[in-house]
């Protein structure tokens, strides 16, 4: 316990931001049991303005769309910052899809044929 309470204080110095959050973990002001009541009021208050703002979140994209379109329609028109942007985007969805294949496979290289019968 010493040593994590010392990592916390360590870790206050290093990263002042952080001082907030590690002064009230070295010095609890509450129980347990009511620091995850607040979690879970925290969670619900999240999910709520999530899902409420999910139709305003709608509205904006589909007043983007029209920019898009006209992007990918005049693509002599693009600038190289744009070319960059959409290249790193395709990257990131690339390679979100291949964890995804990787995780489902439960394998890196090739997917689970079993064990061979040996004829």
């Amino acid at each position: 316990l010493r040593e994590r309470m010392s990592f916390i204080s360590q870790l206050a110095t290093r990263f002042p931001g952080m001082a907030p959050a590690a002064n009230a973990v070295l010095k609890p002001s509450k129980s347990l049991e009511a620091a995850g009541q607040d979690i879970m009021v925290q969670r619900f208050a999240y999910w709520y303005r999530y899902l409420t703002t999910y139709g305003d979140t709608i509205a904006k994209a589909k007043t983007q769309f029209p920019v898009v379109k006209d992007k990918i329609m005049a693509p002599a028109e693009l600038t190289y910052r744009e070319l960059a942007v959409g290249s790193v985007c395709g990257l990131q969805i690339y390679g979100a899809y291949v964890v995804g294949e990787m995780l489902g496979r439960k394998s890196i290289i090739g997917y689970n044929q079993g064990k061979k019968a040996h004829h």
